[in-house]
C-alpha cells in the first residue's frame, strides 16, 4: 500500500513535470528544460543531497572536470534563470495540485500539493505539507522540506569567503616564484597574514553593521548560497616588494552574477600593513554595508521599496532616494512610517538615529515640519544609549547640536564616530561645520574620490569652506552641485556666493528661492545661517553677504538674535535657540 502511495506520488510529479516544461514559460528552451529535468529526477531517485555545482557543471552544460564556480558562474546563472521560470509558471497556475519548487540556496527541487505558500511577512493560516520523496532504495518517504530561507522582510544575509593570497609572478630566469614556499618574514608570509587580516577584519566590520546579517565560517561560494547567503564577498591580496593589491568581489547568489568589484593599490606598505590592512577593510565595508548608501542595501532598496515597507529596515531603503530629492511626498510618506514603526519599537535604535537625523534635516526644505529642539536632542542621546558603538548614532547627535547651536559637543560627538569608523563622509561633514575644517574636508575629498554614491547635500560643507576661504568662484560651483532645490541650503550658499562676487541680480534671485523654502530667513538670517556652522566669524560673512543679496539688515539681524536668545527650545524651524 506504501509502495503504491509512492508511486502515485512519482506519478503526479512527473506529470506535473510535463506540464511546466511544455508550457509557454519554458518557451522551449532546451538547457532550462533539460536542467529540470535532470533535477527532478535526481530528487525522486534519492540523490538529491547529491546534486552539487560541478555535477550539474558537467552533466548538464558540458564543463570539464575540475568546474570551479568561483570562475564560472553558469550553474548559478542557469539555477536563478530557473527559479524565477517556475515562480511565473506556478503565479499563472496558482490552483496546481503538486508544485516543483527550488528553494533559494538548494539544488535539490521539493514537490508541494496545496495553494502556495503564503507571503512570510505576512503569515496566515498553516503551510501546505510536503509531499514525500523516495529515497534511493525505494523503501521510505521522501525527506521534507528543509534548510529554505525565504525571502525576508529584514537585512540581507552575508557571506565573506577566506580571501586567497596570489603569488607574484616571477621574474627569474628560472620561473620561479621567489615566495611559492613562503617562510617567516617572507613576502608570502606576510602576504597571506594581510589576507587572513582583511577576512577578519572585514567580518568584524560587517557585524557591528546595522540591518544585516553575517553568516559564520563559509569557505566557497557554492556552501555560502546553500547556507541563505544572498551576498558574497571574496577577495584576492597581492603583495610585490613593497605594493600591495587587493582585488574585491561581490556575488548576488539569488541572480548569480557579480554586481560589484573594486581594486585597492597601496604603495610603501612595509612599516604601515596594519593600518593599511583596516583603512581597506573600512572601505570596503563603508562601500557595501554601510547604511543606507551601501552597495549591498541599494540593491535590496530596488527590489524592496516596490511595496509597502514591512519593518523598519525596509523603511530606512528609502532614505536615498529622499536624500537625491528631497521629494515632498516621500518625504510625508518617510515621516509617517518613522512614526509607525517606533510606536511599534520604541527601542529601535537605528531608526531613532536615522529619525532624528530625518527631523532636522527636513526642517531645512519647503515642506519641512516645526520641529522640537530638546526632543530630538533626546531622541539622538537615547539612540546613543541603545546603539553607542554605531557611528551613525555619534554622527545624528552631532548633527543635532551643530543646529542648536552646540559646536564644542558637536564636534566631541564627531571625533566619537571618527574613531568608530562608518560612513566616513558624513563624520567629515559634521568635522568641517563643526569648526575643523582642515581635517573635515580632507576627509569629504578623499572620499568623494572613490565613492560616487553621495548625497548632493554633502557639497554644503565645502561651499561653506570656500567662503571661509574667501574663493567664492569653487563655492559657487559646490553650492550648485548640491542640485535639490527643495533643499534650503542650495539656494543659501548659492546667494552667499553670488552677492560675493558682484552678481547681485543673481544673488537676489537665489535669496528669493531660499526665502520661499525657508520664510524664516527673511525674519532673522542669522538665526537660520548660526544653524549651519559653528564658526562665529563665517556666520558675520554669510549673514553680510545675505544683506547684499537682500535678506535682513545688521540691526534688524542684532534685534533678532536678542530675541531668539530669550526664546524657549521649541522653535519653528529656522529660529535658533542661542546659548
Amino acid at each position: 500500500m506504501k509502495r503504491s502511495s509512492q508511486s502515485a506520488q512519482r506519478a503526479a510529479v512527473m506529470t506535473e513535470l510535463e506540464r511546466v516544461v511544455t508550457s509557454p514559460v519554458f518557451g522551449g528552451s532546451a538547457r532550462q528544460i533539460r536542467l529540470l529535468r535532470f533535477l527532478v529526477s535526481e530528487a525522486l531517485a534519492g540523490r538529491g543531497d547529491e546534486l552539487r555545482a560541478p555535477l550539474l557543471a558537467t552533466r548538464i552544460f558540458d564543463r570539464p572536470e575540475g568546474f570551479d564556480s568561483t570562475e564560472d558562474s553558469i550553474v548559478r546563472v542557469e539555477m536563478s534563470k530557473l527559479r524565477r521560470a517556475l515562480g511565473r509558471y506556478y503565479a499563472a497556475s496558482p490552483t496546481a495540485a503538486v508544485r516543483i519548487e527550488l528553494p533559494r540556496g538548494r539544488y535539490a527541487p521539493v514537490f508541494a500539493t496545496g495553494p502556495a505558500a503564503p507571503d512570510p511577512a505576512q503569515p496566515t493560516g498553516s503551510p501546505r505539507p510536503p509531499m514525500e520523496s523516495q529515497p534511493a532504495d525505494g523503501s521510505g518517504p521522501l525527506s521534507p522540506r528543509s534548510g529554505y530561507i525565504p525571502d525576508s522582510a529584514d537585512g540581507p544575509v552575508i557571506a565573506i569567503l577566506p580571501f586567497t593570497s596570489i603569488p607574484a609572478v616571477s621574474t627569474s630566469s628560472n620561473g620561479v616564484a621567489p615566495d611559492s614556499e613562503p617562510v617567516p618574514g617572507s613576502t608570502g608570509t606576510r602576504r597571506c597574514a594581510v589576507a587572513r587580516g582583511l577576512t577578519d577584519r572585514l567580518g568584524d566590520l560587517f557585524v557591528r553593521a546595522p540591518r544585516v546579517r553575517l553568516l559564520s565560517r563559509a569557505a566557497t561560494l557554492d556552501e555560502a548560497e546553500a547556507r541563505g547567503a544572498r551576498y558574497v564577498v571574496e577577495g584576492s591580496v597581492r603583495l610585490v616588494r613593497s605594493a600591495l593589491r587587493v582585488t574585491v568581489k561581490l556575488h548576488d547568489t539569488g541572480r548569480g552574477i557579480q554586481v560589484w568589484g573594486r581594486t585597492f593599490d597601496r604603495f610603501d606598505v612595509d612599516d604601515r600593513l596594519f593600518a593599511i590592512e583596516d583603512e581597506i577593510a573600512r572601505e570596503i565595508a563603508t562601500l557595501l554595508v554601510s547604511l543606507p548608501l551601501g552597495a549591498i542595501h541599494a540593491i535590496e532598496s530596488e527590489e524592496r521599496s516596490v511595496h509597502h515597507p514591512r519593518s523598519s529596515y525596509e523603511v530606512l531603503l528609502r532614505f536615498p532616494r529622499w536624500l537625491a530629492t528631497f521629494d515632498r511626498d516621500l518625504q510625508a510618506e518617510l515621516a509617517d512610517h518613522c512614526a509607525r514603526f517606533l510606536a511599534r519599537d520604541p527601542d529601535d535604535g537605528v531608526l531613532l538615529v536615522y529619525s532624528s537625523f530625518f527631523q532636522v534635516l527636513s526642517s531645512w526644505t519647503a515642506a519641512g515640519r516645526d520641529y522640537d529642539v530638546r526632543q530630538a536632542e533626546d531622541h539622538a542621546r537615547r539612540a546613543v544609549a541603545l546603539e553607542p558603538k554605531l557611528a551613525n548614532a555619534h554622527q545624528v547627535l552631532a548633527f543635532v547640536l551643530l543646529d542648536a547651536g552646540d559646536g564644542l559637543g558637536a564636534l566631541a560627538e564627531a571625533e566619537i564616530a571618527l574613531r568608530l569608523g562608518g560612513p566616513l563622509m558624513l563624520t567629515g561633514f559634521l568635522l568641517a561645520l563643526a569648526g575643523d575644517w582642515e581635517r573635515g574636508t580632507a576627509i569629504l575629498r578623499k572620499h568623494q574620490g572613490w565613492t560616487k554614491r553621495y548625497p548632493g547635500a554633502i557639497h554644503h560643507a565645502l561651499a561653506l569652506d570656500a567662503c571661509r576661504r574667501g574663493d567664492y568662484a569653487a563655492a559657487l560651483i559646490e553650492a550648485e552641485s548640491i542640485a535639490p532645490l527643495h533643499l534650503a541650503w542650495s539656494a543659501l550658499d548659492r546667494a552667499v556666493a553670488l552677492a560675493r562676487l558682484g552678481r547681485f541680480a543673481d544673488a537676489r534671485v537665489a535669496a528669493g528661492e531660499l526665502a520661499a523654502v525657508l520664510p524664516a530667513v527673511t525674519r532673522n538670517p542669522r538665526a537660520v545661517v548660526s544653524r549651519v556652522t559653528a564658526d562665529k566669524a563665517l556666520v558675520d560673512d554669510l549673514v553680510e553677504a545675505l544683506a547684499l543679496a537682500g535678506l535682513g539688515c545688521k540691526e534688524e539681524t542684532a534685534a533678532e538674535e536678542r530675541g531668539a536668545a530669550r526664546a524657549g527650545a521649541a522653535r519653528p524651524r529656522g529660529d535658533l535657540h542661542l546659548p
